[in-house]
């Protein structure tokens, strides 16, 4: 999983993008051996969260998704129980405008030295107008998850609601959280969205009181609100054992969330992460792995398109050692989750997305170059990114056949035998 590869072309790559420019003879070798093929990750010019595009890539589009919050804080072990709601809070330096609303002129990736204080004040705070209880669990880099519990309230509070960080983009003002239009349980979402509007008020005569005397300071925002909800495992989803090699505590969050192994490898070393991930197929660890690196999608928003066409390049030297693996050996995708611009203020991009598969028993079509253009003409086509772990899964002879029901839930891979019949 190349995050963030593909791209837009550009005048001074001579109309092509960045992966087309690129000199990858490891990538373009696996496209000659496999099939090609494209997705867009939710759909044609729907910009994709890496988080969102891998719960499907995963299986999970049907399933309730717990918001990204969430899995940041199984990823750094914050206690996760059923029903809880929690959000990420992050410092944001802040001007007082003339219609009187806080505007984010900085403060991303930011660590305000008394933070930690700020923090400690605020774990256990109560609101009294919903009895919701609200607990801060302050990360390295001076940013915090909050875990909103039920406490005295009479139901489980709901992450259904917006963020109060405008996310990314400075000059924009700092917004009041409020409850999703689509949230299923309307009147505890919009009763939760006011209890965290009294939380960040409260936060904000905590962090910095000079924020309302004199028009500039640090406020904290919020985003990513979620509430915790169970889901199957993955093992039950595919009928196989899974795991993850990644760099980051989003993966090992969503990790943890659907039941896979993780291998936690620095990223800028994709060779030392493949060879974790060989060595896990090899040992029978996992019967499946999922790679991820995220050094293309930063070399995008480094704004430079030759930069990111030599980290492409390094990319492909590094994965090398696929190209001796026996086509038989594996089966074998290669992919990205969404497309990242260079300089992009879309952040991410909702353009197709180039995938190859290898196996042995995968239809070799006629592609030879592993590109975004390339894989439009390849013999998989267009599928949707639920259809990926369905497809890897029959090209490993793993996939359910549909005529049969041994079991009461829905699968993608071979389930495990069902319920016994004790007989008479």
């Amino acid at each position: 999983m190349l995050d963030g590869l593909p791209d837009r072309p550009y005048r001074s790559l001579c109309g092509r993008t960045p992966l087309e420019a690129a000199r990858t003879p490891t990538m373009d070798s696996l496209a000659r051996e496999g099939q090609s093929g494209f997705y867009y990750p939710l759909g044609p010019g729907r910009i994709p969260s890496t988080e969102l595009a891998h719960f499907r890539i995963f299986g999970y589009g049907d399933h309730p998704f717990p918001g990204r919050a969430c899995l940041e804080a199984l990823g750094h072990g914050v206690p996760c129980a059923p029903g809880d709601a929690f959000s990420f809070l992050a410092p944001r330096r802040v001007e007082r405008g003339p219609d009187g609303a806080f505007y984010v002129v900085g403060g991303y990736g930011e660590r305000p030295e008394h933070a930690p204080a700020v923090y400690s004040a605020l774990d256990g705070w109560t609101d009294e107008g919903s009895g919701y209880r609200f607990e801060v669990f302050p990360l390295d880099g001076g940013e915090a998850i909050l875990r909103i519990r039920q406490g005295d309230a009479p139901e489980p509070p709901s992450g259904e609601m917006t963020d109060s960080d405008p996310f990314f983009f400075t000059d924009l003002p700092v917004l009041r959280p409020r409850p999703l239009a689509s949230a299923s349980r309307p009147e505890t979402a919009a009763r939760t969205a006011d209890a965290l509007n009294r939380f960040l008020l409260e936060a904000a005569g905590t962090f910095d009181e000079g924020s309302s005397s004199t028009g500039t300071g640090t406020l904290l925002v919020s985003k990513w609100t979620g509430t915790f909800v169970p889901i199957p495992p993955f093992a039950e989803l595919a009928g196989t054992s899974g795991a993850s090699v990644a760099s980051s505590g989003l993966f090992r969050g969503l990790a943890r969330l659907i039941g896979l192994e993780f291998f936690y490898e620095l990223d800028g070393d994709l060779s030392g992460k493949l060879d974790r991930a060989l060595g896990a197929l090899e040992a029978g660890e996992a019967g499946f792995v999922h790679v991820h690196t995220k050094v293309a999608d930063e070399a995008a928003h480094s704004g430079d398109p030759a930069h990111k066409v030599e980290v492409i390049e390094e990319l492909d030297r590094e994965m090398a050692a696929l190209r001796e693996l026996p086509p038989d050996r594996f089966v074998l995708c290669v992919t990205s989750d969404h497309c990242t611009p260079v300089g992009g203020r879309t952040v991410h991009w909702g353009d197709s997305v180039p995938l190859l598969v290898r196996g042995p028993y995968v239809r070799v079509d006629g592609v030879t170059l592993f590109d975004e253009r390339s894989a439009t003409r390849g013999g998989l086509g267009h599928i949707g990114a639920g259809d990926v772990l369905p497809y890897l899964l029959c090209q490993a002879d793993r996939a359910h056949f549909r005529g049969a029901r041994p079991t009461p839930d829905e699968v993608l891979g071979i389930p495990r035998s069902g319920e016994a019949w004790p007989g008479p």
